[in-house]
C-alpha cells in the first residue's frame, strides 16, 4: 500500500532545518518587505511547512519568515493532495451524472422512435410541436408542453383527430392547445396525455 501523498516534496529533515533557520534568523523585528510578499503556495502546503493546521489563528512573524524560506526552497510544490482528490471526486461524480443523463436521453429517444413507428403503422404521421397557446413565453420562462401533432387526419377505432391537432386534443381542452408550432431542435414530446394515447395505439398495433 502506497504512502499518503504529501503537499510538499521537502523532506522532514529539510523542514526541520528550515524551521531551525527561521527561529535563528527571524529576530524580534518584523521585516515589512517579507510580510508583504510571503505567500504560501496553498493551505495544505502551509500546514505541512508550519506543522499545524492553518486558519485557526494568524501566523506569527517567525512563521511568516518560515513560509518565506520554504517558498525559496520549494518554488513549485506538488499539487495539494486533499484538494486534488476532492476535485477528482467531483469531476468523477459529474461525469457519472452526464453519462446517466446521456443514457436516459438515449433511452427516451429510442422509446419515442418506437412509438413513432407504431403510430405510422397505425396510419398516423406525426411530429413534435411546442404549445405556444399560453402567453407566458418570456425570455427566461416558458409555459407549454411539447405535443405529438398529427400531420394528416387520423382515425383509429374511437380515436378521431384532424390534421394539425395534438393527440391529446379534445373538444373540452382544444382552447389549451390552439397554437402548436414546429420545433427544429429535435426535442421529444413531453405531453403525458399525448404519450398515453400514443402508447395505447402502439399496444393495439403490436
Amino acid at each position: 500500500m502506497g504512502s499518503t501523498p504529501r503537499a510538499t516534496n521537502l523532506t522532514p529533515e529539510e523542514l526541520e532545518e528550515l524551521r531551525a533557520r527561521a527561529a535563528r534568523e527571524a529576530g524580534p523585528f518584523v521585516n515589512p518587505a517579507i510580510v508583504g510578499t510571503a505567500r504560501a503556495h496553498n493551505p495544505e502546503w502551509a500546514a505541512e511547512i508550519l506543522g499545524r493546521p492553518v486558519g485557526a489563528r494568524r501566523s506569527t512573524w517567525p512563521e511568516l519568515y518560515l513560509i518565506h524560506l520554504a517558498v525559496l526552497a520549494e518554488p513549485t510544490p506538488p499539487p495539494p493532495p486533499k484538494e486534488t482528490a476532492a476535485r477528482a471526486a467531483r469531476e468523477a461524480q459529474e461525469e457519472k451524472r452526464r453519462r446517466a443523463a446521456a443514457e436516459e436521453h438515449a433511452r427516451q429517444v429510442e422509446a419515442w422512435r418506437e412509438l413513432e413507428a407504431a403510430l405510422l403503422k397505425a396510419g398516423a404521421r406525426v411530429e413534435v410541436r411546442h404549445n405556444y397557446t399560453s402567453h407566458r413565453h418570456l425570455e427566461t420562462y416558458t409555459q407549454g408542453g411539447d405535443h405529438v401533432v398529427l400531420l394528416e387526419p387520423f382515425h383509429f377505432g374511437r380515436l378521431h383527430r384532424e390534421a394539425g391537432v395534438s393527440l391529446c386534443c379534445t373538444p373540452s381542452n382544444a382552447h389549451n392547445v390552439e397554437i402548436l408550432e414546429p420545433i427544429p431542435d429535435g426535442r421529444l414530446p413531453s405531453c403525458q396525455a399525448c404519450l398515453r394515447i400514443a402508447r395505447s395505439v402502439a399496444r393495439r398495433v403490436s
